[in-house]
């Protein structure tokens, strides 16, 4: 089935939210307590369901998170509320990001979108929350192929 380009953006920025669960960038000032290296998403009946893995500290993250996310018909810039769950019952971290395409691709693979994600932690549950906690900045950049497979640019993470 083939996936509209306005709805495959719309997968890349929930994508990023959930990303913005998962340890994102934060000021070079500021410490970086975590991140995570790759992002996979699949996309039902409306919903984009990620995973990223590769996330650190794992006292925090357990190694991987999880999150489902309701897709914006054609949206290509927008906010989101996330939430993401963290493996081995480490809790979860929640926070609102924003997305926007970018004009140029960047590292990502020709006829794909690169689309920024900003934004900051807003809460949490269990062991995630000492180390990933409220107000901290949430950056990254997304891809999103023609497919509608979103995954991180090459050579960035997604960090908090």
């Amino acid at each position: 089935m083939r996936v509209p380009a306005r709805t495959r953006a719309l997968a890349i920025l929930a994508a990023s939210a959930s990303l913005i669960a998962v340890p994102l960038a934060s000021p070079a000032s500021a410490a970086q307590p975590g991140k995570c290296t790759k992002l996979t998403t699949t996309t039902s009946a409306g919903k984009i369901h990620a995973t990223l893995t590769g996330c650190t500290p794992t006292t925090a993250t357990g190694g991987k998170g999880t999150g489902t996310f309701a897709q914006k018909s054609g949206a290509t810039a927008g906010t989101l509320n996330v939430t993401i769950t963290w493996a081995n019952h480490k809790g979860t971290t929640k926070g609102t990001i924003h997305f926007a395409t970018q004009a140029t691709r960047g590292k990502c693979a020709v006829g794909s979108s690169r689309i920024k994600i900003t934004g900051k932690v807003t809460g949490g549950t269990g062991a995630a929350v000492k180390t990933i906690k409220a107000n901290q900045p949430i950056t990254g950049s997304v891809c999103l192929a023609p497919s509608g497979k979103i995954t991180l640019e090459p050579g960035t993470a997604l960090k908090f």
